[in-house]
């Protein structure tokens, strides 16, 4: 069995990492910290690993992470501060974090349509990348600490943005022109935070859906007004008749 992991384990040996092979994965009991390693890749065989702890693999130069990445049990949170990443694998979805994933400081552009599917107990950082654009399955993320989003090159929200459940969100410098009106749903238990220009919009968004709401109430009553005027003279009528 021990030949089915053993570019992990050669992998886990160059570190002189501690582990135990089960029939289904090694495991590394506690945290597992490959911080400042000079990293540039993992193996394949990466997502057969589990850690009852945290996995530490900040400050390294990964531009990827291989698609069994996805596999991992990991007990607490997942740290990928200062690498590389220009993408994320789609298997990434199907991780289950208790505690924080933290992407802070790298070169993300988008994430996959997978992201949504996240279970995320703790926070979830994204600060400092190049985020373009965000999938349409983001709003059905569910975080339990905060989001932050904060310094890439965001110009829109999903639709979906407003069902989105998280402890505080952080927008800040962004390229935000405009929010879906589905932000008002957002449930989020704390502050706020999306910057002066991006604050503008939301209140001139905000205070257009008011006035438009007041036409609408206005056109309606109006047509009310009119129904019952028809109604008038078309009883009128039927009298004189």
């Amino acid at each position: 069995m021990k030949n089915n992991f053993k570019k992990l384990t050669d992998f886990l040996d160059k570190y002189d990492v501690k582990y135990i092979i089960h029939s289904d994965c090694v495991e590394v009991e506690g945290d597992l910290c490959l911080n400042n390693k000079k990293l540039t890749s993992l193996p394949e065989s990466f997502g057969n690993l589990k850690v009852s702890g945290d996995l530490w693999l900040d400050n390294n130069n990964l531009t990827s992470l291989p698609e069994s990445f996805g596999n991992l049990k990991i007990g607490f949170s997942l740290w990928l501060n200062n690498n590389n990443l220009a993408s994320l694998p789609e298997s990434l979805g199907n991780l289950k974090i208790g505690g924080n994933l933290c992407l802070n400081n790298n070169n993300l552009t988008s994430l996959p349509e997978s992201f949504g599917n996240l279970k995320i107990g703790g926070y979830l950082w994204l600060n400092d990348n190049k985020l373009e654009s965000l999938p349409e399955s983001f709003g059905n993320l569910k975080i339990g600490g905060g989001l932050g989003l904060s310094n890439n090159k965001l110009k829109s929200l999903p639709k979906s943005f407003g069902n989105l459940k998280t402890g505080y969100l952080n927008l800040t410098y962004n390229n935000l022109t405009s929010l879906p009106e589905s932000f008002d749903d957002i449930d989020v238990k704390g502050d706020i935070y999306m910057g002066l220009i991006t604050r503008i919009i939301y209140n001139c968004q905000k205070r257009n859906k008011h006035k438009l709401k007041k036409q609408e109430a206005k056109l309606e009553a109006e047509r009310k007004k009119q129904e019952a005027e028809k109604f008038r003279i078309e009883s009128q009528i039927w009298v004189n008749e």
